[in-house]
């Protein structure tokens, strides 16, 4: 009876070390030259973010003379004479602000960021997005509603009716104002589908009553609900309820935030776990309290976040602030980055030619020893 035991041979490796790090050393330089010598490419949505940047100009310019005839323009805090800097305190001023990071928003290619941010969530001409802005950005509210038009996507929009210092906080040039001017001028079409008193707790806390009361009778002229909610926890809720209800019916395919809404972004103790720019998922201690924010990540809806201005400036290679208005197409937004395919073939090709050439060398010096070694050049490991 044949034994079924056999013997296991093993054979030490033939390739030299020398050999393998050659190829290793090889590997990472192929990859190197692959991801240097790539290719800048105009978006594929280029078009739309020229006309969604040159909306923001033309509003500009529309605002500009109905700003100066209510509040004039100090060019010290709003060098550009944009007139979207507010003023340092009013009675519609919710939170300090930071007046740098509105400098940097006045500048109209940011319309392309948005554009670029929403492909990037995968959002189509003809979807609807939940939008929440404050008063506190307005030429970064401008960019947004801008870019939707432009890309021809639905909004269902919640306003924050105060601002931070330095945003829309001018009596009877808020933001619901400003959208009622850029409507009355017929280059915006988007209305808000509710306003809110803003402040802490998103319940304007902080605000005296002139504002309370100046905020509801500019949402009554405006034909526009005004959510007043007993609590943070509430506050949430009717957000979400006026995002469900609203529009179109159709299914919200991103939530677009703009600015430090309490209820949209949290509450001070969660809101930094939320990042700026685009986000999918955030950390699980985001999650602790409830968020207009945490509601869409939870329900695998991408969140599109205008927070961390410097940073989202940086990215996209935008001046922060700018020192004149940027020109038109001005910007890395508008650049899209590609490889180069037949490059990344050729390094491929030369790899596998590489790999061949040693193993075909150490086949060639295994079998001159297997030769001159005999019985001995293989050896029983059991």
């Amino acid at each position: 009876m044949k034994s079924r035991t056999q013997k296991l041979y093993w054979r030490p490796s033939s390739i030299p070390m020398p050999a393998l790090l050659m190829l290793a050393v090889a590997a990472v330089a192929a990859l190197t030259v692959v991801e240097t010598f790539t290719r800048q490419e105009a978006s594929d949505y280029y078009s739309e973010m020229l006309d969604a940047a040159r909306l923001v100009q033309q509003s500009i310019e529309t605002l500009r003379p109905i700003r100066g005839r209510i509040e004039p323009i100090n060019p010290d805090v709003d060098p550009l004479r944009s007139g979207l800097i507010g003023v340092a305190t009013s009675p519609l001023t919710s939170t300090s602000g930071d007046l740098e990071s509105k400098q940097a928003t006045i500048n109209p290619n940011w319309a392309a960021v948005v554009i670029r941010l929403l492909v990037e969530a995968g959002v189509e001409p003809g979807d609807r997005v939940a939008v929440a802005v404050s008063g506190s950005f307005p030429a970064l509210n401008l960019a947004v509603y801008a870019a939707l038009e432009s890309m021809g996507i639905e909004a269902t929009t919640i306003v924050s009716g105060s601002a931070s210092q330095w945003g829309a906080n001018i009596p009877g040039f808020g933001w619901l104002d400003i959208t009622r001017e850029l409507r009355d001028a017929q280059l915006i079409d988007i209305k808000a589908a509710a306003v809110t008193l803003g402040g802490i707790e998103d319940r304007g806390i902080g605000l005296d009553d002139r504002a309370i009361d100046l905020i509801r009778r500019t949402a009554e002229q405006a034909g526009v609900e005004l959510l007043v909610p007993g609590s943070y926890e509430e506050a949430v809720i009717e957000r979400i309820r006026v995002y469900n209800q609203s529009g179109s019916g159709k299914p919200v395919k991103a939530l677009i935030n703009v600015g430090g809404g309490t209820a949209t972004t949290g509450p001070n103790r969660i809101d930094h776990y939320f990042s700026g720019g685009l986000s999918r998922t955030a950390p699980a201690a985001a999650f602790r309290m409830p968020s207009v924010m945490g509601h869409y990540l939870q329900q695998e809806i991408p969140v599109i976040n205008f927070s961390g201005i410097r940073n989202l400036a940086t990215q996209y290679r935008m001046p922060y602030p700018p020192e004149r208005m940027e020109s038109i197409g001005s910007g890395g937004v508008y650049q899209a980055q590609s490889y180069r395919r037949w490059l990344a073939a050729l390094m491929i090709v030369m790899l596998l030619g590489l790999t061949a050439l040693i193993m075909r060398s150490a086949n060639i010096a295994l079998a001159a020893s297997a030769r001159g070694g005999g019985a001995d050049a293989m050896k029983p490991k059991v």
